[in-house]
């Protein structure tokens, strides 16, 4: 698990002591943060998005996971990655603004259209199922039906 220090002043060069003394309760596990991101991606966002291994992040006087977020696309799988979504350690509360979501969005799209175009596979007629009965056709796929002149 990685733990993130955040406004944290540092010199460029130099020594550096860094000395933390924050106590915090974990009620929510990475794994748990990660499936709630998860969830609201696919509520909000798009099934074509998900959660990453989160980090521990230490933000002034409260604890979050950040988790962050891939974009993926059927012709490539993995396409990259597209923002973070922060949850409280103590609540589970998914800390997902419209400007986060927008953001997230934004940044898929630009990765979608820099992406191929999506072409289907055709399937070899060895996998194609053999000696099944024809479907019915629906009304949508049946011929039109002249009409009669009376």
């Amino acid at each position: 698990m990685a733990i993130i220090l955040e406004n944290l002043s540092l010199p460029e060069k130099g020594p550096v002591e860094v000395k933390v003394n924050l106590a915090f309760e974990i009620k929510v596990t990475a794994e748990e943060a990660r499936r709630l991101v998860n969830r609201w991606l696919i509520d909000h966002v798009s099934l074509q998005m998900g959660g990453l291994k989160p980090a521990l992040v230490l933000l002034g006087e409260r604890a979050v996971w950040r988790v962050p977020v891939e974009f993926t696309a059927p012709s490539v799988g993995r396409a990259g990655m597209v923002g973070e979504v922060e949850v409280e350690v103590d609540t589970g509360e998914v800390r997902a603004t419209p400007e986060i979501k927008q953001g997230i969005e934004q940044r898929a799209t630009e990765i979608a259209s820099s992406l191929p175009p999506f072409k289907p596979k055709k399937l070899p007629p060895e996998y194609l199922a053999k000696n099944m009965p024809s479907v019915p056709k629906t009304a949508a796929e049946e011929e039109p039906v002249a009409a009669s002149k009376e």
